[in-house]
């Protein structure tokens, strides 16, 4: 998703600071080997930019998985969350709700969002 690629890349200079850095997806059960594929691969563009990243997919359990993605950054002890923005147009994202706005409104943890 170019909105994922972006928010990285606009990361590098925090991501390149941070004492650990995580990359997380959460999916559907049925969507596993994608989701280690992308993390994988974001992972590796972290490396050739001299940034060591875990990469890590979990299964999306009850609930918002923004809800999710945040409980697993404070279990962690994260102290930035980044993520592309708007990834479906925004009238979906305000009528079936999503993953921006459930960050925007609920995440304790500071954000850096691109889209």
């Amino acid at each position: 998703m170019k909105e994922a690629r972006r928010a990285v890349q606009d990361a590098l200079p925090f991501l390149r600071e941070a004492g650990r850095t995580t990359v997380t997806e959460v999916c559907e059960n049925d969507r596993m080997d994608a989701a280690r594929h992308a993390v994988n691969d974001v992972a590796s563009y972290l490396a050739r930019h001299g940034i060591k990243a875990e990469a890590r997919v979990e299964i999306r359990a009850h609930g918002s998985g923004a809800d999710q993605i945040i409980g697993l950054a404070e279990d962690e002890g994260g102290d930035l969350l980044v993520a592309g923005a708007y990834g479906h147009n925004r009238l979906n994202e305000w009528v079936f709700g999503g993953m921006t706005r459930d960050l925007l409104t609920s995440s304790p943890i500071c954000c850096l969002m691109s889209h």
